[in-house]
C-alpha cells in the first residue's frame, strides 16, 4: 500500500512544486543587485555634469543680475517659478529708464522689453534635463521664497543667504540635487556639490511633486 501511494504521488503532475524555492529566490535578489550595481552608476554616471551645466546657467544670470544692480546703482530681482520650472529678471528700482533691459543672445524670443526669462527645459542639455526645485532663504532652516532682489552695493535685500536647488533624473536613486547659493552681504554667489537629496530643511518647504519630477533636454 505504501509503494502505491509513492508511485501514485510521482505520476500526478499537480504534485510538482509550485512558485520558486528559497533559494531561486536569493539568487534572483542576488542578480538584481548586480544589475542594479552594474546599471545605476552608469544612468546615474553623467547627472552630476548635467547638475553642474544648470547651476552654472543660474550663477551666471544671478552674477548678471547684481553686476546690473551695481553698474546702474539700483536693484534688479530675479523671480523664481519653479512650477513652470523658469525664472526671469526684472529691474525693480525706481528709476523707470531702467526698467528696459539690456540686449542679450540668452532673452527669449517672446520677452518683454523689460523682462530676461531663463526656462530650464530648453537648456541644451540632454534628457534628463534639469529642473528648478526651490529658492530658500536659510532662515530657521528654510524658508520658502520667490525671488533674490540684488541692491545697488551687490548684497540682496535679504538678510539671510538664499539657495536655489535645481535636480536633474528620474527620481530615487536616479536623481541628484545641487544648490546655488547667495551670499547676502556680498552678493556673490557659489555652487556646492551635487548631492543624492535635499537638505530636510528644505524637503519640508517643497512639495513632493516638484521634488521628483524629471524635464526632457532642450532642443
Amino acid at each position: 500500500m505504501r509503494q502505491t501511494r509513492t508511485a501514485a504521488a510521482s505520476s500526478d503532475p499537480t504534485a510538482k512544486q509550485l512558485g520558486f524555492t528559497l533559494i531561486e529566490l536569493l539568487l534572483t535578489i542576488a542578480v538584481l543587485g548586480i544589475l542594479a550595481a552594474i546599471l545605476i552608476p552608469q544612468l546615474t554616471g553623467d547627472l552630476p555634469e548635467r547638475l553642474n551645466a544648470g547651476a552654472q546657467v543660474v550663477a551666471a544670470d544671478l552674477d548678471y543680475a547684481r553686476s546690473l544692480a551695481v553698474a546702474n546703482n539700483s536693484s534688479y530681482r530675479l523671480t523664481f517659478e519653479p512650477d513652470n520650472n523658469r525664472y526671469y529678471l526684472r529691474h525693480s528700482g525706481t528709476s523707470p529708464q531702467f526698467n528696459t533691459l539690456p540686449q542679450s543672445p540668452f532673452r527669449q524670443t517672446d520677452d518683454p522689453a523689460d523682462q530676461q526669462t531663463t526656462n530650464l527645459s530648453v537648456l541644451p542639455i540632454p534628457a534628463p534635463g534639469v529642473r528648478l526645485i526651490a529658492a530658500v532663504q536659510m532662515q530657521a532652516g528654510a524658508q520658502s521664497t520667490t525671488s533674490v532682489e540684488f541692491t545697488p552695493l551687490g548684497g540682496t535685500t535679504s538678510t539671510y543667504p538664499t539657495v536655489i536647488w535645481i535636480g536633474c533624473g528620474a527620481g530615487g536613486p536616479l536623481q541628484r540635487f545641487i544648490s546655488i547659493s547667495v551670499d547676502p552681504v556680498t552678493g556673490l554667489v557659489s555652487i556646492g556639490s551635487p548631492v543624492t537629496a535635499l537638505p530636510a530643511t528644505v524637503t519640508s518647504v517643497v512639495p513632493q511633486s516638484v521634488q521628483s519630477v524629471s524635464v526632457g533636454g532642450g532642443a
